[in-house]
């Protein structure tokens, strides 16, 4: 069962969406010494970080309490989870996880389009996206860019980002790194951007929106006047790859009709999950992929009912899974 129903007095009750900040860039950019920092630092926060493999992050032997097949528990309550094969099973798990964490963050791999990560994350009810991040090597960038082979995926990255972090600026040489900052103000105008060597970014300005920093790469400090709230939303550059659905009410679901339709290979379906009463009893379900399940559950303590699906866009007709959802209401 998803992390969005935690047993508190007599039942299950919603959980607040989850916090998520996604961080992109290219391989080399510095993704890992960042990620480093935030399972490590004494921030006083929970955070899950959500990689595609943990052995590559440097991490102090000392700091790990407890290793479990894809995750590594540390010391100071953070962890850090292995996406594995499937990045929905992999969100679920931190779902699910007891206690749940305070903030999750999705390191993505060095090609992929953060915008696609993004979406799933405002796609899924049970998460909130805070910040897109994407890390640009300052040494390195502008040569990356005449490549034909590369250019597409690091202007892809960089306009995904609502945060622009220029990394190895020390290496770069300000010469360099000022020729940089003028390549991705007309690449992304609107969106900020800052210098941090070695990993040095103030990790708030990951973790909250608020501290995001004003635009042209101004690093504000505690008298600044400028608005700090600024959001980028990724479907504004690319179209939206993930649709979503949710439901709730107080009437009961004809279990094996729902059954079937929760299994069923022709709604354009990749993730369904909830609770339902039937007739026989309350019930929880899953859908991920091809795989689904239906088991018997404790009611939620506000007696409701509640499913949330998410699909690809160019297969998913939200609209047709709630008319086919609403006729098992029994």
């Amino acid at each position: 069962m998803s992390g969005a129903f935690e047993t508190e007095g007599g039942g299950p009750a919603p959980l607040p969406p989850l916090p998520v900040t996604v961080i992109s860039g290219y391989l080399g950019a510095g993704k890992t010494t960042l990620v480093n920092r935030l399972l490590t630092e004494a921030h006083g926060r929970r955070i899950t970080v959500l990689v595609n493999d943990f052995g590559e992050i440097p991490l102090d032997e000392s700091l790990i309490v407890n290793r479990d097949g894809d995750t590594l528990s540390l010391a100071n309550g953070c962890m850090c989870c292995s996406i594995g094969g499937d990045l929905f099973d992999a969100i679920d798990r931190i779902l699910e996880a007891h206690p749940r964490a305070e903030h999750l963050v999705i390191e993505t791999s060095g090609v992929a389009d953060p915008a696609k990560i993004a979406q799933i994350a405002m796609a899924e009810p049970d998460m909130a996206l805070i910040l897109t991040a994407t890390l640009v090597d300052a040494a390195n960038f502008e040569a990356g860019l005449a490549d034909p082979l590369l250019a597409d995926t690091l202007v892809r990255q960089v306009r995904a980002a609502g945060l622009v972090v220029i990394s190895k600026a020390d290496h770069a040489g300000a010469e360099a790194t000022a020729a940089l900052a003028a390549t991705l103000a007309q690449m992304a105008p609107a969106t900020p951007r800052v210098e941090a060597a070695f990993g040095a970014l103030p990790i708030e300005m990951l973790l909250d929106p608020a501290e995001a920093p004003a635009p042209a790469g101004h690093v504000c400090g505690p008298d600044c006047g400028h608005d700090h709230a600024h959001s980028h939303d990724p479907a504004q550059d690319h179209g939206a790859h993930y649709r979503s659905w949710s439901w709730s009410g107080a009437e009961a679901l004809d279990a094996a009709a729902a059954e079937a339709l929760i299994g069923a290979e022709d709604i354009g379906l990749y993730r369904l999950k909830g609770v339902a009463r039937t007739p026989a009893g309350w019930v929880e379900f899953h859908r991920a992929g091809r795989q689904s399940s239906f088991r018997p559950a404790q009611a939620p303590a506000d007696g409701l009912s509640r499913a949330v699906a998410i699909g690809f866009a160019a297969r998913f007709d939200a609209g047709a899974l709630d008319a086919r959802w609403r006729a098992l209401l029994v």
